[in-house]
């Protein structure tokens, strides 16, 4: 399935320190019309918590990371990326607490992250917009 034979489905990687922040995000997402994985809301205690991000990774037809000071020390945050690198599929990273240039110069930042056309927190509206269109034309494709 190509990501556009799906309704977009956002994948919200953050540091659980950020759950708060990224559950704010979680609600604009789904009022722009795209579905949403947030692991604190859709994985259950007694879940297979590895096999859960891998299935909500493969359904997810974008993801949105969240980088933070704590979310940069978060080794599960690099598996997830590394899971949308493999895939070819969108991703988004709102920068809140770290600067475009401190993530340009973290040695242990990938240069596809360093890369990435990043958002800071404060302009998270753009990316709003953004996905408002996508799932637009989803909508317009798939009734």
């Amino acid at each position: 399935m190509t990501h556009m034979e799906r309704r977009p489905k956002v994948f919200i990687s953050h540091a659980s320190t950020d759950t708060w922040v990224a559950a704010q995000i979680e609600g604009h997402i789904q009022r722009c019309g795209a579905e949403t994985f947030l692991d604190a809301v859709h994985i259950h205690h007694g879940d297979a918590f590895d096999a859960r991000i891998i299935e909500a990774a493969r359904d997810s037809t974008e993801m949105l990371v969240l980088f933070t000071p704590a979310a940069r020390e978060r080794r599960y945050i690099w598996t997830e990326i590394g899971m949308f690198m493999v895939a070819e599929k969108r991703i988004v990273a709102v920068l809140y607490g770290v600067t475009p240039d401190e993530l340009a110069t973290d040695r242990l930042t990938p240069v596809t992250i360093k890369g990435l056309d990043s958002v800071l927190i404060d302009d998270l509206d753009s990316y709003f917009t953004q996905l408002r269109g996508r799932v637009a034309a989803w909508e317009a494709n798939h009734g």
